[in-house]
């Protein structure tokens, strides 16, 4: 496993990561001398690698899809006795444009589109004189286009039309750009894929894990045109109703023919094995421990809860409310069914200590391995896998569904292997929509894609609001809308250029 090395300080002398839309771009004038040797344009890729997938502090993109993602579906009741952030993104709240969550996913994204257009930049100045191979050029444009359009995926996302910063911009220059039309984002998006996929490397040795390859950048293509082909809302969202299930299916079907990657026989190793062995690891980020450099993930905090640490024997880790799960979520599971032993605790016991006690409040606890926990709750030794080859073919069943490309047979089959994996009755025929995203919300759960598919299956608001009537017996949760699919655009960036900016509708 290895962390890519921030590069924040000295060699790109990058702005300090404050909230103000004007410090976020790199001036031109700050690094002419650093992009001197190949090596120094590798640290600046591993650095916008570092960036688009570590954050700038201490969430990076899984905080980021669980907080954002996972606390914000039916699949938890994260309402708080305290005042904590994630409340006002469970309960729909009208006044989180300057929520700590949504923040980090503008800033962090921007932050790193930035560093690729850097790169991409520097390339294009002195890559000719720097590469000796060709081919290593070409590989480090093709990953500098992949973070781009990466980021600019996930930005359009959460909040809909976004700016579209092509090139790095000094703070005057960036003041001008207002929030662009998600048609056109998504042509840079395309666009960054369709060049990259050609010269990113089928596969990396461990050395080299991480690094995205051909077939995670088709993965996160074909993800796109899904996502564009989905219901509208009637809002400025990512989902266009374009109807581009055949070219999501397509880029899906290339990475079942690489024969790169395999179904896992079981489920618990998905989670246990790591780098290049693992073969449903199609788009991953890799953390590490204990390195001079670099840090281990906390991610699998989020959805934790300190008694339930305490439990494995593990030292507090700031987990200090539950975000329980929800009924509906527990009912779906059979209790033989693989995937709830293994990731969801029912039931603990801590011995001794602040804690000490017996508890039955359900909590998730898939990513949780004592076993590769480092020096202190930000150094955990887990990935987080993006994509997984589990998830390629139950979305690649989703377009069958929408006429994209492949059988009804095929559909129920790949349904039947995941059933049959989880040691629940596979006997699966005709399987429609909606039960494929029931099978697909206990398959993923605390893997960050609940909030999306509730998206594509276009029953967000519906399905929302009846888990809502359903589990809201306290009253604390909003009745939501179609404005409630997107996040608010942060206040700070409201603010910092009066006027270049709309809010979203329904936020304050």
């Amino acid at each position: 496993m290895k962390k890519y090395i921030y590069l924040l300080t000295v060699v790109l002398a990058m702005t300090s990561c404050t909230d103000e839309l004007n410090q976020l771009p790199l001036s031109q004038g700050t690094i002419e001398n650093f992009y001197a040797t190949s090596g120094d344009f590798v640290q600046a890729r591993n650095a916008t690698y570092s960036v688009a997938f570590h954050g700038m502090g201490t969430y990076g993109y899984a905080n980021r899809v669980l907080n954002l993602s996972e606390v914000r579906s039916d699949n938890l009741l994260a309402t708080t006795q305290a005042s904590r952030d994630w409340e006002g993104i469970n309960s729909f709240y009208t006044s989180i444009s300057s929520n700590t969550y949504v923040k980090e996913a503008y800033l962090s994204n921007y932050n790193a589109i930035n560093k690729a257009n850097q790169l991409l930049e520097k390339i294009a100045e002195k890559g000719d004189q720097i590469f000796t191979n060709p081919a290593d050029k070409a590989s480090m444009i093709a990953e500098a286009r992949f973070l781009r359009a990466f980021c600019y995926f996930d930005l359009l996302r959460w909040f809909g039309r976004v700016p579209l910063m092509e090139k790095t911009m000094t703070a005057t220059e960036a003041a001008k750009i207002p929030r662009t039309p998600v048609v056109d984002v998504y042509k840079l998006i395309i666009s960054d894929l369709e060049q990259a996929i050609p010269d990113l490397a089928p596969s990396y040795d461990a050395a080299n894990y991480g690094r995205v390859t051909k077939y995670g950048a088709k993965a996160l293509l074909g993800l796109v045109y899904m996502t564009r082909s989905s219901p509208t809302y009637n809002i400025d969202g990512a989902t266009l109703g374009l109807n581009e299930w055949d070219k999501a299916y397509q880029q899906l079907n290339d990475i079942k023919l690489s024969g790169l990657y395999a179904f896992a026989a079981d489920y618990e190793p998905i989670f246990k094995v790591e780098g290049i062995t693992n073969k449903e690891n199609v788009l991953t980020i890799p953390y590490t421990q204990s390195l001079p450099l670099a840090v281990g993930g906390n991610f699998m905090v989020e959805l934790g809860y300190e008694p339930y640490f305490a439990s494995v024997n593990l030292s507090a880790q700031g987990a200090l409310e539950a975000k329980p799960i929800s009924t509906g979520f527990l009912n779906l599971f059979a209790e033989t069914d693989k995937r709830k032993i293994y990731g969801i605790a029912t039931s603990y016991t801590v011995a001794t200590g602040t804690y000490k006690g017996s508890y039955t409040l359900p909590v998730f606890k898939k990513y949780i391995d004592a076993t590769r926990y480092g020096n202190g709750r930000e150094d955990w030794g887990v990935d987080f896998m993006v994509t997984r080859y589990t998830d390629v073919l139950m979305l690649m069943a989703e377009c069958t569904l929408h006429g994209g490309g492949g059988s009804q047979a095929e559909v129920d089959d790949i349904v039947n292997k995941v059933r049959t994996r989880a040691g629940v009755p596979a006997n699966a025929s005709n399987i429609t929509l909606d039960d494929l995203f029931t099978e697909r919300r206990k398959e993923f759960f605390s893997e960050g894609t609940r909030w999306f598919d509730l998206i594509r299956s276009g029953k967000a608001v519906t399905t929302m609001n009846a888990w809502k009537a359903a589990e809201d017996t306290e009253g604390k949760i909003r009745t939501i809308e179609n404005n409630s699919l997107l996040y608010p655009i942060p206040l700070s960036e409201i603010l910092a250029v009066p006027g270049l900016y709309d809010q979203n509708p329904g936020y304050d």
